[in-house]
């Protein structure tokens, strides 16, 4: 299943060839692609950045910058600067990037639309490049390596850190990452310390949660459900409030991410402390016609929490923006 399109039927992410001609980009649609900057903090620029493709040198602060991941360009909008393109969280056949989260920082701008960005990379990095890009920000996306040769033809390139796989990065590592990358270290430190405080917060008022088992599922519509990793985002929001995700669970992460779960070995969920449902067009309405499910012990219990699409997707991407906003609606579920 890919990461952002919260679909279980899609298992992997294709790695499809580029299909552009660097330098044949046309002049940006300024009315939709409009891009601000901010100038860079003193003695931040230049600077280099470690990736998975070896360094990137960012010499002066970028007056376009396109995100090519998703959340990437929250990280950006929380540091007062609007990229020229966005990837949408979920629906990939979504028509803008504006969500509950982020709309009071986009203030009425919106950046061109990669619907597909986090399915089929490929098929939108020519619409990522017309909007004519001095630096490109794909941290939060799986990007090949030919991927990444072509789009630093065209601009610098900034994609994950070595140590992690695609789509588990850290929100504090992708958020360091990309406030490097526009020279803005020490407001980039400042945001991830009051998000944390966020966590910190929640764990003090709830001490309850601390050290509880717990995990992020998704309906099937097959039957049964897949399950994320701690290192997802869905799994980092609990992780970072405290609940555990059992090492009974973790041969079920199979692909990554995230792996399936059978109604034959739904048995394998019951002695959680807590389980987190979210929803993808109706899933959890199937989940609770499921017998299998509906009498594990943690649902008898009434220790389930059911999200919404929108909040699931929000917390698929772990920002300095969705996060706060994704708390608000989480925290007291799981409390009660």
């Amino acid at each position: 299943m890919h990461r952002r399109v919260l679909t279980p039927l899609v298992a992997t992410v294709t790695a499809v060839g580029l299909a552009m001609t660097v330098g044949a980009c046309s002049a940006p649609d300024d009315s939709a692609a409009s891009s601000s900057s901010v100038a860079a903090e003193p003695s931040a620029l230049p600077v280099t950045i470690d990736h998975r493709y070896g360094t990137t040198t960012i010499d002066a602060t970028a007056a376009r910058i396109a995100t090519l991941g998703p959340g990437d360009g929250d990280t950006l909008l929380a540091l007062g600067i609007t990229p020229t393109t966005m990837v949408p969280f979920s629906d990939p056949t979504e028509k803008t990037v504006i969500a509950p989260w982020n709309e009071k920082a986009l203030e009425g701008k919106e950046p061109v639309v990669l619907g597909q960005g986090s399915q089929d990379l490929s098929s939108v990095i020519p619409k990522a490049l017309a909007t004519n890009p001095d630096l490109i920000l794909a941290v939060n996306n799986a990007v090949t390596r030919s991927q990444y040769d072509n789009l630093a033809k065209v601009a610098p390139t900034v994609v994950r850190p070595e140590q992690y796989q695609d789509w588990t990065v850290p929100w504090t590592a992708s958020t360091t990452e990309i406030g490097r990358a526009v020279g803005k270290p020490a407001e980039t430190a400042k945001l991830i310390s009051a998000t944390e405080k966020e966590f910190t917060d929640a764990k003090a008022a709830n001490p309850q949660l601390v050290g509880r088992t717990g995990a992020v599922v998704i309906g099937s519509a097959g039957g049964g459900l897949s399950i994320y990793s701690p290192g997802d985002g869905r799994g980092q929001m609990l992780t970072n409030l405290g609940l555990e995700f059992p090492a009974s669970l973790q041969p079920s992460i199979t692909n990554g991410f995230y792996g399936s779960i059978s109604d034959e070995n739904l048995g394998l969920l019951g002695g959680l402390d807590k389980l987190v449902v979210v929803d993808w067009q109706g899933s959890t309405d199937a989940l609770r016609a499921n017998p299998a499910f509906m009498n594990l012990d943690v649902v008898k219990r009434g220790d389930v929490v059911f999200l919404d699409q929108v909040t699931g997707s929000a917390m698929s991407v772990p920002t300095v923006l969705t996060i706060p906003w994704v708390l608000q609606k989480l925290v007291p579920q799981l409390a009660s």
